[in-house]
């Protein structure tokens, strides 16, 4: 194991190169991943990454590299070759016998058995005894298969600035591909059951059957269900995973990545009202028990809570290092990386709309005509945004009338918020999944309580 002095000489060799800001991120990574198919278990497959990566900056400009020679001589080369690459045109020895300081923080996700502790045996009788279940449940099931993975994340984090800590990441999932329906017609989807835990995720492996059965009963409906005409509509979107829209419609345009190059509707608009009163926005990685939840994020900050939008006010932006500079901003907690290999960008963790003071039954019953959205799919963000709805249903009269299907909410992010009317008093957590950027490929939550927006351009397919 390198030494704390070695740490030091490594960044202090990359200082004397040339830069500002010196940093090293250490990475020791396992994961699993099994497969299973009506009971029979087809892959078990296990992965060791482990790695280190190199971040030098001079004002706005910065270089990455990374290696998984983790040995003083390489990494002293490494160094060497990041001072070369950043070109800073100048020797640096204002950072000569670096100390650092060890700051420890509890990561705010209790785990009671790790992946390695738990043993490839017992999960594989969990997936097996899961499958056994949906099996047996009577759904009309016609294909599944099962993939279980855990993710077990340790990580150093160093700079020049002599900040020396360090954090454990675990998680669980199990995704579920399947097709349901007859002879007639059928319908595939697929879902993820994941858990900031331990193998403790499945020891009762009812709530991940139970969980996944209630999915596959949305999925029967669609078969039923008549495609819907492209057309404008209020649309009430239900608590929980329905926050997806908040990730997609202002999420990635409030990261300090987007602000930067000038590609976000956000850009200089600090101080000033761009969404509904309704809307106040809160992104937090120290949430308990959620995915996106870290006790640092990989830039070394202490995780915190940014409040975005308060009240249709904006606040702030999410920030990382290098971003930050870049606007003019101190980071926030918000640099994350899936690991190693990649540089850190500010992202999203737990991003959600905080609770309101409207009743939820009158925003649907008091509609003659709208769409009701059970909960959200996969998106693209930015500017424009579109989003595909699951379970969405027409609102007739005040009330829930006929299923249609492939239904895609479309639009302008910051038009969209500005349209928000109700917003309910009941908060309701999402699973948790993956959001894909710059950085990797990282795991977050979106969730939120009921909302109404007043109208929506709703893609149809018909």
């Amino acid at each position: 194991m390198i030494s704390e002095h070695e740490i030091s000489s490594i960044l202090e060799c990359a200082l004397s190169a040339g830069g500002d800001f010196a940093e090293l991120f250490f990475e020791d990574r396992r994961e699993t991943g099994i497969k299973c198919s009506r009971g029979i278990i087809q892959s078990v497959k296990s992965l060791h990454g482990y790695g280190v990566g190199l971040y030098l900056l001079n004002g706005t400009n910065s270089v990455y590299v990374y290696t998984n020679n983790v040995s003083l001589t390489s990494l002293l080369a490494l160094a060497k070759q990041a001072g070369l690459l950043l070109e800073a045109g100048n020797k640096n020895s204002k950072y000569k016998n670096i100390t650092l300081n060890q700051l420890q923080y509890s990561n705010p996700n209790p785990i009671i058995l790790t992946p390695s502790q738990a043993g490839q045996e017992k999960k594989m009788k969990a997936l097996t005894e899961i499958d056994k279940e949906i099996w047996s449940s009577g759904m009309k099931l016609l294909n599944m298969e099962e993939t279980y993975s855990d993710y077990d994340q340790e990580v150093m984090i160093a700079n020049s600035e002599g900040l020396l800590t360090k954090d454990r990441r675990i998680y669980t999932k199990v995704r579920f591909n399947y097709a349901v329906g007859d002879e007639k017609r059928a319908a595939t989807d697929w879902h993820d059951y994941t858990k900031a835990q331990g193998f403790e995720a499945l020891s009762n492996t009812d709530l991940a059957a139970a969980y996944i059965k209630e999915e596959m009963k949305d999925t029967l409906t669609e078969l039923t269900a008549e495609p819907l005409k492209s057309c404008r509509l209020p649309v009430v979107i239900e608590a929980g995973n329905g926050g997806t829209l908040w990730h997609e419609t202002c999420g990635h345009s409030l990261e300090a990545t987007a602000i930067s190059k000038g590609q976000s509707a956000f850009v200089g608009k600090l101080g000033q009202k761009v969404a509904s009163e309704r809307v106040t926005l809160i992104d937090d990685g120290t949430l308990s028990g959620l995915y996106g939840t870290s006790a640092v994020d990989d830039e070394g900050h202490k995780r915190q809570e940014n409040i975005l939008i308060k009240n249709g006010i904006l606040k702030q932006y999410l920030c990382d290092r290098l971003h930050g500079r870049r606007i003019g901003m101190e980071s926030n907690g918000c640099g994350r990386r899936q690991n190693y290999t990649y540089a850190p960008v500010a992202r999203m963790s737990n991003t959600y709309l905080a609770p309101g003071k409207d009743d939820e039954e009158e925003m649907i019953s008091s509609l003659g005509e709208g769409l009701y959205v059970k909960s959200l799919g996969g998106g693209t963000g930015g500017m424009l945004f579109s989003i595909a709805a699951r379970g969405a249903y027409l609102i007739k009269n005040g009330k829930i009338d006929r299923p249609v299907k492939n239904v895609m909410l479309t639009g302008s992010g910051i038009g969209v918020i500005q349209k928000v009317d109700r917003v309910g008093r009941t908060l309701k957590y999402d699973m948790g999944g993956f959001c894909g950027a710059a950085s990797g490929l990282l795991p977050t939550t979106t969730f939120q309580p009921r909302v109404r927006i007043s109208e929506m351009v709703i893609g149809g397919g018909e």
